[in-house]
């Protein structure tokens, strides 16, 4: 803010969520006055008026445009933004609304003083929802006084996700908490609320005030507070997404805090890790920038795709640029491949890694040729040898024989004797022979190869840190180089690995054990649960995809998503059938201009496609019909201000979200492709190539967050629920 700013504007939680429910222009229009407010509060149009009737004095209205109006609370030299609406609706909403500081809670809240009478009470005989919920655990658990006799009122789980925007944010997440049967630890947790009151000033009896409590972190958690114009972009453009670590103490708690040995957190999609992942680095990142003796040091946030981090240093950028551009960074960001590449590049390794391409073809041509030069065991294939060699030889970074005939081979489906074993160690050692005397290596070559360097020289290096996202596509050999970067020390393991993930999204083949690769999170793991990016009704479709799949918890347990849900509802996702691909890709090109109704950009319209083919295809259909297209590719990153619908990959579209998704040519034929179930060694592989698709069909469906389409033709694939 400019040296002429007197007066502090902030941002309720309710504010946005109000404008989630308008058309975007009204959006981009309250964005706009907003901008200029930051720069000059008194400008032309931007004066604030007494809300006549209201309960309040400090409530006011703003004009956004002639028929909407933007509601605030304005106190001292803070003016707070809360509630946009429709003249009358914003005017109406905006009369029974006050400011509460409750020391309690230790928060500001906008609580609505209702008479009962007004609500509309049920008929005597009617159950009400939280009938045998005493008033005193309510007020002890964060519902406001207020508002009990509204919460009295309240018949069943639909009557109380109805009257959401009548209750205090925090009220309400205590109410869907109880309703959905959690007890009263995990809804302190949830929460952030002490079971033991707070007092902001017991020591110095200094009276409460609103300037003071604004800043404490549990007003920080539904309150906004913008230092530059490009942070409050960043807030409204992202939706929702960009208030989440604001939103839930829970979040917040996680990455500003300090571990005494490696953390983990896990949750469903758009539950916000990434962004405690990069938040968590800020954190880091702040430790060393105050103190000039780490000048030099740095966290490392790496993943498993060049995109997605491509992706998160962008918003980082946003975040903390100070850390992105200072130099040396104090924030590094890089997937692991490419960081193993430059490691040992600089180390003289002298094999290519056979990350793609030519290299990558070289392989197959290699097993050919070790193939046939070698009788393989009775009933089994060259599939299935190449899937053992993956799975087991190299996942586990087995090296010799002795090794591979003690390992577990759990979740293999064909069980080997100790006579099979030894004929394919044979054929093992004969390909990596071939590797090296190539001068190729695998990934997880590389990754082992960096492990045994790090831990032979004891290298120098400067991180302090390291956090990874993405978790769940990463193996054994991967975490167990992430190890060795930031080893355990006599000085001991504070703060060196932070973990972000969810097995519900793996989409490779690959999974590791942290405590297996010596990464001990016992007591350190946490679990988020609210989805603040897509509409109930799109996640209910989205995790029904999963049902009776089992999930481990990227260590040495199962993973559920029990007390997983939305924050807002919406439209139910679109199922359509169709009789031919050519009348699903002319239904395709209806519901993108259908969109337009809505309000929604083409830059933030995703259509997600299985195949690198079905992209042509839809790009080919959509520019026919003078539709502005953008294929996104691996490897490079989104930028929204291109405009043009977004067409990529479901493996691309990862880390990224939409306003509005399609998924189409979800036929039986074609999901999954019948050349990855034809390439399945047993039924236990293909088990887990079923389940890959599931979970890749998960993925895509969790990043729209309002509108979900998905078509096929002839018959759907049987991994659509209801359609098996």
């Amino acid at each position: 803010m400019t040296g002429t700013i007197t007066k502090r504007v902030s941002y309720d939680i309710g504010c946005m969520k109000s404008l989630r429910k308008l058309p975007d222009k009204v959006a981009v229009r309250f964005m706009d006055m907003m901008t200029r407010y930051m720069t000059d509060p008194s400008g032309n149009g931007l004066n604030l008026e007494t809300v006549e009737g209201a309960k309040d004095s400090a409530i006011k209205s703003i004009r956004v445009d002639q028929g909407y109006r933007a509601i605030a609370f304005e106190i001292s030299r803070d003016i707070m933004f809360v509630h946009v609406n429709e003249h009358d609706k914003a005017y109406r909403w905006a009369a029974g609304r006050r400011v509460k500081l409750d020391p309690d809670t230790n928060r500001i809240r906008v609580i609505e003083e209702v008479e009962v009478e007004t609500v509309g009470a049920p008929a005597p005989s009617a159950p009400r929802l939280f009938a045998e919920v005493p008033d005193k655990r309510l007020r002890k658990l964060g519902v406001a006084e207020e508002e009990l006799s509204a919460v009295r009122l309240i018949t069943t789980f639909e009557a109380l996700e109805a009257a959401e925007d009548r209750f205090d944010p925090l009220s309400y997440q205590v109410l869907y908490a109880i309703a959905a049967g959690y007890g009263d630890d995990e809804i302190y947790a949830l929460t952030g609320v002490s079971e033991e009151p707070k007092k902001t000033a017991p020591v110095t009896d200094a009276p409460l005030t609103f300037s003071r409590l604004v800043e404490t972190e549990e007003s920080r958690q539904t309150i906004f507070i913008p230092d530059t114009e490009a942070e409050l972009r960043r807030v409204f453009e992202e939706g929702l997404e960009g208030w989440r670590v604001f939103l839930h103490p829970d979040q917040r708690k996680i990455a500003y805090r300090d571990y005494n040995g490696p953390a983990m957190v896990r949750g469903g999609a758009g539950t916000g890790k990434t962004v405690v992942a990069m938040h968590r680095a800020k954190y880091l990142a702040d430790q060393i920038e105050k103190d000039p003796a780490r000048s030099g040091q740095r966290v490392l946030l790496t993943t498993f795709t060049t995109s997605l981090a491509q992706d998160i240093e962008a918003n980082l950028r946003t975040l903390c640029p100070q850390h992105i551009e200072a130099r040396p960074p104090r924030i590094e960001v890089i997937n692991l491949d490419r960081w193993v590449s430059q490691f040992l590049k600089r180390k003289d390794f002298e094999r290519r890694v056979a990350y793609f391409g030519e290299a990558r073809d070289r392989l197959d041509q290699l097993w050919a040729e070790v193939f046939a030069d070698h009788a393989l065991p009775e009933g089994l294939s060259a599939p299935f040898v190449r899937a053992e060699w993956a799975q087991i030889v190299q996942a586990q970074g087995l090296t010799d024989q002795r090794a591979y005939l003690k390992a577990s081979r759990a979740g293999r489906g064909t069980p080997l004797d100790r006579r099979k074993r030894v004929a394919l160690w044979e054929v093992f050692a004969d390909y990596r022979a071939r590797l090296v005397s190539e001068g190729l290596a695998e990934p997880d070559d590389a990754y082992r190869e960096a492990t045994e360097i790090l831990s032979a020289e004891a290298p120098n290096l400067p991180y302090t840190s390291i956090i990874v996202d993405e978790a769940q596509d990463m193996g054994e050999q991967a975490f167990r180089l992430i190890r060795a970067i930031r080893p355990e020390t006599p000085a001991g393991d504070e703060n060196s690995i932070f973990i972000a993930g969810d097995a519900h999204q793996r989409i490779y083949a690959r999974r590791a054990s942290m405590s297996a690769c010596g990464i001990n999170v016992r007591g350190r793991s946490r679990r988020l649960r609210l989805n603040y990016r897509t509409t109930q009704e799109i996640r209910t479709w989205a995790v029904s995809i999963l049902e009776g799949v089992s999930v481990d918890d990227l260590d040495e347990g199962i993973d559920t998503l029990r007390g997983y849900v939305s924050l807002f509802h919406g439209a139910i996702p679109e199922l359509v059938a169709c009789r031919s691909e050519s009348e699903e890709l002319g239904g395709l090109v209806k519901w993108v201009r259908s969109l337009a109704a809505d309000e929604i950009l083409l830059s933030d319209i995703g259509v997600l496609c299985s195949r690198r083919a079905d992209v042509e295809r839809v790009q080919a259909a959509l520019r026919g019909a003078g539709i502005d297209t953008v294929v996104l590719q691996a490897g490079t990153a989104d930028n929204r201000s291109i405009t043009g619908i977004r067409i990529t990959t479901m493996h691309r579209a990862k880390g990224l979200e939409f306003s509005a998704v399609a998924v189409p040519f979800l036929a039986d034929t074609m999901f999954p492709p019948a050349r990855a179930l034809n390439a399945a060694v047993d039924e236990a592989d293909k088990a887990d190539i079923i389940d890959q698709y599931r979970a890749l069909l998960h993925v895509a469906a969790t990043r729209a967050k309002k509108r979900l389409r998905v078509s096929w033709s002839g018959n759907a694939t049987r991994l659509i629920p209801g359609a098996r």
